[in-house]
């Protein structure tokens, strides 16, 4: 399974259009109309941000520079002194919370990546198991089709034996008929032997008589 490839330009790309659009490039947004994970398209997203936010370079006169200079520096200072002594203590807890918020959010990017690469891992297996599958259908069919043809051989020679039983009948009868006619000529042979003795015997008695 191969996820979509999200660049630099595409994020930047689909950025443009929601604020073009006017709408607030979110990552759910951007992530809707590019496909990317979140670990992928959160720094080109950040990347996009900081380059819109940068101010147009301005060519000042040099007695306006010195002027604005000399302003800064005094409102500067003027704020700097202000925010040491009203905002320390708001800074220091702003500060912890975006330490803790920075934290949670590596800890929100890992449990991200690993959700991600657990997907992968079963898309991986998913495919595996497509894949053996398949094997296991063209194996299953192939059994199939070495059955079909065993069932036909089967019965190829079923109707072989029952020829060869049918044959074997009419050999018995056929036997049996040469049985009958064999009983027939011996008992022909047998009286034909006994008329034969009967004529010897009457010859040899008409012999005997002529003699005497």
């Amino acid at each position: 399974m191969v996820k979509k490839v999200v660049t630099q330009e595409i994020v930047s790309a689909a950025a443009n259009a929601l604020v073009a659009e006017g709408k607030e490039p979110t990552f759910r947004l951007i992530q809707e109309r590019t496909g990317g994970s979140y670990t992928t398209i959160k720094p080109y997203l950040e990347a996009w941000d900081a380059e819109r936010r940068k101010a147009p370079a301005v060519e000042l006169p040099l007695d306006v520079q010195a002027q604005g200079k000399e302003f800064v520096q005094r409102l500067y200072a003027h704020a700097l002194r202000a925010a040491t002594e009203s905002v320390a203590e708001p800074l220091a807890r702003a500060e912890a919370a975006r330490a803790k918020a920075k934290e949670q959010l590596a800890n929100v990017e890992g449990e991200v990546a690993r959700l991600e690469a657990v997907e992968q891992a079963q898309a991986a297996q998913i495919d595996a198991l497509s894949s053996k599958l398949h094997d296991l259908e063209l194996t299953a069919a192939a059994q199939q089709a070495t059955l079909q043809e065993k069932a036909a051989a089967v019965a190829r020679l079923e109707a072989q034996l029952e020829q060869a039983q049918r044959d074997l009948a009419g050999r018995d009868q056929e036997l049996a008929a040469l049985r009958a006619s064999s009983s027939a000529v011996s008992g022909l042979q047998s009286q034909l032997e006994q008329l034969q003795r009967t004529v010897q015997d009457l010859a040899s008695g008409d012999s005997a008589a002529k003699g005497g």
